[in-house]
């Protein structure tokens, strides 16, 4: 279990320039940042209101492939998350990139999962 079960998430930001995603969330009176770096693609359900975290897990990058195929097949015609010909290909692509694959679940609320270089938690004082 992560550090961060049971923290509500406030708010998120994307920022497409500098490539990173970050959760500001808050348990009690504790207040932490998970900060994505170098994203490269981002996928989110059931975006509310207090939204409860349960865990943010890495699951191996063979793991993103298999659960998101159909998602990857799909989104291949709009040129998502970039333009490939083939699965091979993006599968190349992101292996090459050492991306992670980062779920984040929720107990109420906001799943979904990142892919990108690296995550951070740090605590905000």
């Amino acid at each position: 279990m992560s550090s961060i079960h049971d923290y509500e998430i406030d708010v998120y930001t994307v920022d497409f320039k500098k490539k990173t995603i970050v959760f500001d969330v808050s348990y009690n009176q504790e207040k932490k940042q998970i900060i994505f770096y170098g994203v490269f693609c981002y996928r989110f359900y059931e975006e509310m209101p207090y939204s409860i975290i349960f865990d943010l897990e890495e699951r191996p990058i063979e793991s993103f492939f298999t659960e998101n195929e159909e998602l990857l097949e799909k989104a291949q015609s709009y040129a998502w998350p970039i333009m490939y010909d083939s699965l091979q290909e993006l599968k190349a692509e992101i292996k090459d990139a050492d991306l992670h694959y980062q779920v984040l679940t929720s107990s109420y609320g906001l799943n979904g999962w990142i892919l990108a270089e690296r995550v951070e938690i740090v605590t905000v004082k």
